[in-house]
């Protein structure tokens, strides 16, 4: 299993660019780390496909940063849409991240690990889309881990140790690592879940195309505007974008 702080040692970034164009706002900015991809079948639209494969990786997430830090008292929204194509929860993956900073350097000083899945065994996970709801006081048994605080491995939202209480999230992310789990493969050696709608403090990120366009006037099909525009359709040259504001075809 890759610990949390391994986890952004390992991060794969992504250009500002090649996120913002397959993200739709509002939303955070998304980083996928590990192995993961941005795949059809979302709910709706597009997903982040996350894969645990012993044979590569071994982990994949998405990660959801808050721009700035958030104090964990004003906290008070988290969820994700999640769906386990193969084959099921299980050696707690997958699981909610956060980062809380508690010593006010705006760097993470330990992670609240978050299970997804049915309490209390965090296996068993259902077929097709689910939701976590809101986390965010959430009363389920074990369901938290705040371990690397001092706290309690396996307690409630509110079983938060002083420090947590006093600090700020600083990082949030979904990871999936539980290839090395029979109970969360099935024995096949992968784990792959897909995730959508991730809400932060109501902030939500998905996983679709922002559409860009119709252009407005033949000026906006110049000097390689007619790229920019994929909504009603893409243009296959500056001539055809300009065809289009024309006769609208």
């Amino acid at each position: 299993m890759v610990s949390s702080k391994n986890k952004t040692r390992m991060m794969v970034v992504l250009s500002v660019l090649g996120i913002t164009a397959l993200l739709a706002a509002p939303v955070l900015a998304a980083t996928l780390f590990g192995d993961a991809s941005i795949v059809a079948g979302g709910n709706p639209g597009n997903a982040a496909q996350i894969s645990s494969d012993a044979s590569l990786s071994g982990f994949g997430g998405v990660d959801v940063s808050p721009s700035s830090p958030i104090p964990w008292a004003s906290f008070a929204t988290l969820s994700t849409d999640y769906n386990v194509t193969d084959d099921n929860c299980g050696g707690g993956s997958p699981r909610i991240g956060v980062g809380v900073d508690t010593n006010n350097d705006a760097a993470a000083d330990g992670y609240v690990q978050i299970s997804i899945g049915p309490s209390p065994a965090f296996t068993g996970c259902a077929t097709g889309w689910q939701t976590t709801g809101n986390l965010i006081g959430n009363s389920d048994a074990g369901r938290f881990d705040y371990s690397q605080f001092g706290g309690s491995p396996f307690t409630t939202y509110s079983g938060a140790p002083a420090s947590v209480q006093a600090g700020q999230v600083v990082e949030i992310f979904i990871v999936v690592d539980g290839s090395w789990n029979a109970a969360a493969t099935g024995g096949d050696g992968e784990q792959t879940i897909l995730v959508d709608n991730i809400n932060v403090n109501g902030t939500v990120t998905t996983f679709d195309p922002v559409l860009v366009g119709p252009p407005a006037n033949q000026d906006e099909c110049k000097k390689g505007g007619w790229m920019t525009f994929n909504h009603p359709r893409t243009f296959k040259n500056q001539g055809d974008c300009i065809q289009f504001v024309n006769t609208g075809k």
